[in-house]
């Protein structure tokens, strides 16, 4: 279990919790609902939604778990938090589970780190910090008028309908890149590759390789861009590059028909 945290303090997801305690997602939330007197926030759990919930998700899109992109509201347990759902469910299994967070998750043996381990700890913070840098340039390029005619161009020019998912539009943004810029298939995909990688500094063909290793994936079974950045939570990501690069490809097409008229 990835360990988590919230505002300097060590938390678990509800999901966590279940899973530490070997019990359903819905035992808990009951629990809370039923017991709620008993729960103080800030001491016991934090709660997050809106912009909170949001910087949160970035934070922890590099761990090894998912939170639906559906998910409007999080709660997050601390140790005590903790304590009190395992009283609450009051199993053998919970309390042996719980003395084993309290040791491990919670307060874990303090680990005296090599020289190469800090430097590496530090540039693996640097990738973090450039690429939230990145995106938050990236964002700030694309005004809200901006998202009006992404959607309107997906929706509409591109043959994107809206019920597709993101990875889907994410497939059929570069198709139609690829087509407007005049290139075979997979030299659109490898443009794709190239823009994305200078945009958040980063090489997404190595990412894949260390993903399938990390998830004991065959080297043989093939991981495609979509489904990888859809696995990791970068769709949006994503699919900013690929608006910029088939509004560029337009911009380039009209001034190509407007030189061939003059």
């Amino acid at each position: 279990m990835y360990p988590v945290d919230y505002n300097g303090v060590r938390v678990l997801t509800t999901e966590q919790l279940a899973q530490a305690y070997e019990c359903e997602p819905s035992h808990i939330i009951k629990n809370f609902n039923n017991n709620k007197d008993h729960f103080e926030k800030g001491k016991h759990f934090f709660k997050l939604e809106g912009e909170e919930l949001k910087e949160f998700i970035l934070h922890i899109q590099n761990l090894d778990m998912q939170i639906s992109p559906m998910t409007r509201c999080l709660y997050l347990w601390t140790r005590r938090g903790a304590s009190r759902h395992c009283k609450m469910l009051g199993t053998e299994k919970a309390w042996e589970m719980y003395d084993n967070l309290e040791e491990n998750y919670f307060n874990p043996p303090q680990k005296k780190m090599t020289a190469d381990e800090i430097l590496s700890g530090m540039a693996e913070e640097l990738v973090k910090q450039e690429r939230r840098t990145a995106r938050l340039e990236m964002r700030q390029e694309q005004s809200e008028e901006n998202l009006k005619i992404l959607h309107s161009r997906m929706d509409t020019f591109n043959g994107v309908g809206t019920d597709e998912d993101k990875r889907q539009k994410l497939n059929s943004m570069v198709c139609a890149f690829t087509r407007k810029a005049g290139l075979r298939f997979d030299e659109g995909w490898r443009n794709f590759t190239h823009a994305y990688n200078t945009a958040f500094h980063t090489n997404v063909n190595l990412s894949i390789t260390n993903y399938k290793e990390k998830h004991n994936i065959q080297k043989k079974k093939r991981v495609t861009l979509p489904e990888y950045f859809e696995r990791v939570g970068l769709l949006d990501d994503a699919l900013m590059v690929a608006d910029k690069l088939l509004n560029d490809a337009r911009a380039h097409s009209a001034i190509d028909s407007i030189l061939k008229h003059d």
